[in-house]
């Protein structure tokens, strides 16, 4: 399990990539320095790179991800790109369980799309 966090100011944005399983725990410690990155930029975008992640199969863990990106300085209305490789069907459950509590979060398997979404501004609800 590993992760890397770094804000390029380029594009304002916080480029988040994970690698081995997702779990709570893991989401605990990259959502700590994700919102330590967050305060010191005042960023408001974050594309998370999952394709060379595994996404936990416990739903609790995935239920209480949201909460802890929260307590973690992460706000609700932070834009997030979730870029996912084959599994994009597993993550729907996290994208639904994000979304179902006030988030800006979307799925993608495009990384040009991800970043269209993500600083074209378009709601998350649009296709």
């Amino acid at each position: 399990m590993s992760f890397s966090v770094e804000y390029r100011e380029e594009t304002e944005c916080i480029y988040v990539s994970v690698e081995g399983e997702l779990n709570l725990a893991l989401f605990k410690e990259i959502s700590a320095e994700v919102g330590l990155c967050i305060n010191k930029h005042k960023c408001s975008k974050i594309l998370n790179d999952l394709r060379k992640a595994i996404l936990t199969d416990s739903a609790g863990d995935i239920y209480y991800m949201p909460k802890q990106a929260l307590d973690a300085g992460i706000v609700r209305s932070i834009r997030r790109a979730l870029l996912v490789g084959g599994g994009f069907s597993e993550y729907r459950f996290m994208e639904t369980v994000f979304v179902n509590q006030g988030n800006v979060v979307r799925l993608f398997n495009d990384i040009d799309e991800a970043k269209e979404w993500l600083f074209g501004g378009r709601d998350s609800t649009e296709s």
